[in-house]
């Protein structure tokens, strides 16, 4: 019972770090872990060093607790480069004729589009996890498996702060939807046509555009890469 209500904890506090409910920087209130499900002071605890070693928070005992780890201009750049560097290793792995493989990716997408339109922001992010993480179960390799979900869990984060700063520009945000989309539909047909070369240059691709979005965006506030953003402060509170 105890494991289940730490799994309970860490998945509800990772979705609301992603979705930038608890926002970067801010403390943790263990009463939250407490009062929702009863935990002890050792499961809290767990929890917490759970979350810790995924890097979404920062344990300072001495300062107050727990924290949520900030999100700034280094931090994206570090994720970018490792999820583009998973993403490219990737490639070349693919088991393209892994058992229902395709079936699966378009279960998916079905379901990635409907989040899409109803623009739920955190299902399109986590169904977005699921379509790029079916690719590496290919692999048949948990050590590979378990780094490439925890780059895309951070992918999640920065994902959700893009599509929360876009909103006052929806026409803006609409288009980038429909690229995207598009984007994993020529996926789905490189993969259909057992096309490698294709795949690969369209899987790559993707990953870069997670960074062009952001960076558009920045620019658009009137930012330049150089500086040191806090994610935190831009968050919207509307």
């Amino acid at each position: 019972m105890e494991v289940s209500q730490v799994e309970a904890a860490v998945a509800l506090l990772r979705d609301r770090i992603m979705d930038l409910t608890l926002e970067p920087g801010s403390r943790i209130d263990e009463r939250l872990l407490t009062e929702r499900f009863g935990l002890g002071r050792t499961p809290a605890r767990e929890a917490m060093n759970r979350l810790s070693a995924e890097d979404f928070v920062d344990l300072r005992p001495n300062r107050g607790g727990a924290f949520v780890a900030p999100l700034g201009f280094e931090d994206f750049a570090q994720m970018i480069e490792a999820h583009q560097f998973c993403e490219a290793m990737l490639c070349h792995r693919i088991a393209m004729d892994h058992p229902g493989l395709l079936d699966d990716l378009l279960r998916i997408q079905a379901s990635y589009v409907e989040a899409v339109n109803a623009r739920d922001f955190l299902r399109i992010t986590q169904i977005n996890m699921a379509f790029h993480m079916r690719f590496y179960a290919t692999l048949n390799n948990a050590f590979i498996e378990t780094y490439a979900l925890k780059i895309q869990r951070h992918v999640a984060r920065v994902l959700n702060f893009t599509y929360q700063n876009e909103l006052p520009e929806l026409s803006h945000q609409d288009e980038q939807f429909r690229l995207n989309l598009a984007q994993h539909d020529d996926i789905l047909r490189a993969l259909a046509d057992r096309d490698r070369a294709r795949l690969t240059e369209l899987l790559l691709d993707h990953a870069r555009y997670v960074q062009l979005r952001l960076t558009h965006l920045l620019n658009r506030r009137g930012l330049v890469p150089e500086a040191p953003v806090d994610f935190g402060r831009l968050t919207p509170r509307d």
